[in-house]
């Protein structure tokens, strides 16, 4: 196994310059909900090596995570991302996904100039009175799933780099445009899935109620609606005539 080329999945919230404006309180609760269920499918799904998970929290609104090591299938990437999705969308938010492999390890000691900083606590460094926190990892694993992430389509959407699914993960339902492949994640029904709801404890709805709540949740984003990227969250999750097609 691999350890220098771990997958990752980068999952960012959409819209929340808008919606924390508007109601931080939503924007928290939602995106507590997304954390606790990573905690819950590492700790309680894949909680020892080679399985076990790691996780971070990127920025306010994202969050990355890798495997331990190379895996040979897409399932459990495709599978633990289709999850953290459905469970934004079961919150009242949506998200863009990407997923794509690399290196991942601890950065701490790749500052020169914080070597001889006190330190407050772990990553964190006192300035005075204040503070100074840093982000402890990086590498590539982390910069390759965010572009993926960002690249188009637009869209709340799921979008894996190619060279990962050239074996299709059974159950998956995608959209191939010759750049990133996207899985439908309304649809996508996987035996790894059902196994991390049930372990995991977790309570997601059916694919038609799934449906109903991001059509519902397009909608009430007003002239948004019927933009490229609304358009393309319908479509390319199945919710529209111009759907993705099953492989």
């Amino acid at each position: 196994m691999n350890a220098a080329n771990r997958w990752a999945i980068y999952i960012d919230v959409e819209g929340t310059s808008k919606l924390y404006t508007k109601d931080a309180d939503q924007f928290h609760a939602g995106f507590g909900k997304l954390l606790g269920a990573v905690y819950a499918i590492g700790d309680q799904v894949y909680p020892e090596p080679p399985a076990r998970l790691f996780a971070h929290q990127v920025g306010g609104d994202g969050i990355v995570i890798v495997s331990d090591f190379e895996e040979d299938s897409p399932e459990r990437f495709v599978s633990i991302a289709v999850i953290l999705l459905e469970v934004l969308l079961v919150n009242g938010l949506v998200g863009k996904a990407g997923i794509s492999t690399g290196t991942f390890y601890d950065i701490q000691g790749c500052v020169p100039s914080l070597r001889e900083v006190p330190n407050a606590n772990d990553a964190a460094y006192s300035m005075g009175a204040g503070l100074l926190t840093t982000l402890k990892v990086m590498g590539t694993a982390l910069v390759n799933s965010h572009h993926f992430a960002e690249v188009p389509p637009r869209g709340s959407r799921l979008a894996v780099e190619p060279a990962l699914l050239m074996k299709i993960a059974p159950g998956a339902v995608i959209s191939d445009f010759g750049g990133p492949v996207v899985v439908d994640r309304i649809h996508t029904k996987t035996a790894t899935i059902e196994h991390i709801i049930k372990t995991a404890g977790l309570d997601l709805p059916t694919s038609s109620e799934l449906k109903k709540k991001l059509i519902a949740y397009v909608s009430s984003t007003g002239p948004l609606a019927d933009t490229e990227w609304g358009r393309n969250t319908l479509s390319l999750n199945g919710c529209s005539p111009d759907g993705a097609t099953a492989s």
